[in-house]
């Protein structure tokens, strides 16, 4: 049972509100539960973990978890919306590093004008080094499949493991989750990866009813066995830190298994606006919209781009 203290503020009229941490319980259930963002009850307490002991009593500020949500848009003029592989590819590709497809307005009808301005999209940088690199170690509740590949920055490795540290105190009894490659000790281009060049990059497998054959040694698709409940927990761990610095800038996921989640989260009751930050579903696999966006292959992992701080 979830305990509430009410303290009445002696210079005034005002309340200031104390809630008691019961037992499993984590920072998101009382976000959850009192329209507050994680970020928001952290700063209010000054807290680095969203993991608390019980009967830990802990301030609620006056906050809106929906007013404090960051849009995740970007907008494509219709004259630029991709409409090939190597147009999305680099549309993609601009998204993940903070890049944004641009159109140059057309010049006012003059006919002294012969050159039209030709659309254009930002030069994105993929190449990249890693200095300062911690490697993500074992840990309760994941498997790295490929050791010598799990460096990364400081602050990714810590969002990493926070995020799962969140999934499996809300459910205990998950599964041991796949972790692919984040980045070489030194970073620099990797076989079969555009990306994973800077530490910025991790990708992640998901959480299932019945452990596939394999996994975690190996990514399992999204098939019927996916457990939506705690995969959604997992994609959520790592979207609510995008109003920080060193946050997800942006998720790969593929655009039917966009579907299912969004699905079962509107029947859950997920509020629409959520949603919409959320989910590039239902916009379609071009639009330029919700943290969370369509990418081929990416139907047994999600990509986790986060933010650099230089």
């Amino acid at each position: 049972m979830r305990s509430l203290l009410v303290i009445a503020l002696l210079a005034g009229s005002a309340h200031a509100e104390r809630y008691i941490i019961d037992k499993g319980e984590t920072l998101q259930h009382v976000a959850d539960a009192h329209g507050c963002s994680v970020e928001a009850l952290q700063r209010a307490n000054g807290l680095r973990t969203t993991l608390l002991k019980p009967g830990t009593a802990i301030d609620l500020p006056s906050c809106s978890l929906r007013a404090r949500a960051q849009t995740r848009t970007r907008t494509v003029a219709p004259r630029t919306r991709p409409t090939n592989d190597e147009e999305r590819a680099r549309a993609a590709l601009a998204v993940i590093d903070g890049a944004t497809w641009i159109d140059e307005p057309k010049p006012a009808a003059n006919p002294t004008v012969i050159d039209e301005p030709k659309s254009s999209v930002r030069s994105v940088r993929w190449d990249g080094e890693l200095a300062g690199a911690e490697q993500l170690p074992r840990g309760d509740g994941y498997r790295v499949r490929r050791p010598e590949l799990a460096f990364g920055v400081p602050y990714v490795v810590d969002h990493v493991r926070h995020s799962i540290a969140e999934v499996r105190a809300l459910y205990p009894d998950v599964h041991t989750l796949a972790i692919g490659d984040l980045s070489a000790k030194h970073g620099g281009r990797l076989a079969a990866h555009k990306s994973h060049q800077s530490g910025l990059d991790v990708d992640v497998g998901f959480y299932f009813k019945q452990v596939p054959d394999g996994y975690p040694e190996h990514f399992a698709g999204a098939d019927d066995t996916l457990d939506l409940q705690a995969t959604w927990a997992l994609l959520t761990a790592f979207a609510r830190t995008t109003d920080l610095d060193d946050g997800v800038s942006i998720m790969f996921l593929d655009y039917a298994l966009q579907r299912r989640l969004y699905q079962w989260a509107v029947k859950r009751g997920t509020p629409e606006a959520d949603l919409e930050q959320l989910f590039q579903y239902p916009h379609g696999k071009d639009a330029q919209s919700g943290l969370i966006r369509h990418w081929p292959n990416h139907a047994d992992h999600v990509h986790v781009r986060f933010k650099s701080r230089r």
